[in-house]
């Protein structure tokens, strides 16, 4: 008899973690949602930047995790852009394996198109690649003294190639149609040179622009360990290295 009510105490308190931790997931809200649906269509395009990430421990169930953002509003309008950066707001796990490769990578995007819609924009990408890299409306290609094809903004846009770190970090039209035929909101995007990533966390990119101090502090050894520990469970496996699935919610593939 005392076995069996052994047994059912256990199963009980199981029962009461698991209900625990999910509900704790499901009450974390998404800071980058709360930010769009804030953000009027007066201060359109909007472009929200992974600037910073943090993990720390948290109660005997479970840890705490944080992302910093940059907020870029009326992108393409210098005289009203407005740059903040948000303080640490907390997130949940999924989210935060799911974008750890991300750093410096525009998350997510909302412009109002030509059409009169707004589209939103939540796959992972490389600065400027999802609105304005490409767009005839912000510039054209070019071809340099090797006979290599790279994007270069008009001259009224030139402040978005500073944005963008497109003058030391070159956008080449193959890389650029790679991207829009195989990655354009359907799944996160970071380039390559040789085998590593050209964009994305750890990157040399992330590197020379972050400007979190982010890689000189314990944050950086504190989010690798907690994507080490998390990243292969079976709850957030995915089908590229990024840890970022495209098939487990609808909303990341944008509108």
């Amino acid at each position: 008899m005392k076995k069996n009510n052994l047994i059912l105490l256990g199963l009980v308190l199981t029962f009461i973690l698991t209900s625990f931790l999910v509900n704790h997931q499901q009450n974390t809200s998404n800071p980058i949602d709360d930010i769009l649906a804030k953000t009027s269509n007066d201060k359109l395009p909007i472009s929200i930047v992974l600037y910073d990430m943090d993990t720390r421990q948290g109660d005997a169930t479970e840890d705490k995790y944080f992302h910093k953002y940059k907020v870029i509003t009326n992108v393409n309008a210098p005289q009203k852009r407005k740059t903040t950066t948000t303080d640490f707001l907390p997130i949940n796990r999924e989210d935060f394996v799911k974008n750890y490769e991300n750093m410096g990578m525009e998350v997510a995007s909302k412009v109002m198109g030509t059409d009169g819609n707004i589209h939103l924009n939540k796959v992972p990408a490389p600065l400027g690649y999802a609105n304005y890299i490409g767009n005839t409306e912000y510039g054209q290609w070019k071809t340099n003294n090797e006979g290599r094809s790279y994007w270069a903004f008009a001259g009224k846009y030139m402040f978005l190639s500073t944005m963008f770190h497109v003058e030391d970090y070159p956008v080449y039209r193959d890389s650029y149609t790679n991207y829009r035929r195989n990655y354009h909101r359907q799944r996160a995007y970071y380039g390559s040179i040789g085998t590593r990533h050209r964009y994305g966390t750890g990157s040399r990119f992330s590197r020379n622009t972050a400007r979190s101090g982010f890689y000189a502090s314990d944050r950086s050894s504190r989010a690798r360990q907690a994507y080490k520990q998390h990243g292969s469970s079976r709850y957030f496996r995915s089908d590229n290295r990024s840890g970022y699935s495209f098939r487990s919610r609808g909303e990341y593939f944008g509108k």
